[in-house]
């Protein structure tokens, strides 16, 4: 459960923050604009796939939107 919950908010955050998709593929309401509401919808959706593609999600989202922020954070330390 944890893992979905951690798996949704990074694709949220991946999704809407990060690469703005929702402006670029002209997705500009919500649920694709909100960073909470995607959160919410994409953690309805995995919790309702079979555990693999959750494990998929996580394995590409968590990195991919921990690792901005850890950049950031090093970026500001070492400045």
């Amino acid at each position: 459960m944890v893992l979905i919950i951690l798996a949704s908010i990074c694709f949220a955050i991946f999704f809407v923050e990060i690469h703005q998709f929702h402006r670029k593929w002209k997705l500009d309401f919500k649920p694709f604009s909100c960073t909470s509401c995607l959160a919410a919808w994409t953690g309805l959706v995995l919790y309702l796939l079979p555990a693999i593609c959750t494990d998929v999600i996580a394995f590409v989202f968590i990195p991919g939107a921990v690792a901005p922020m850890i950049s950031k954070i090093m970026w500001n330390l070492w400045k």
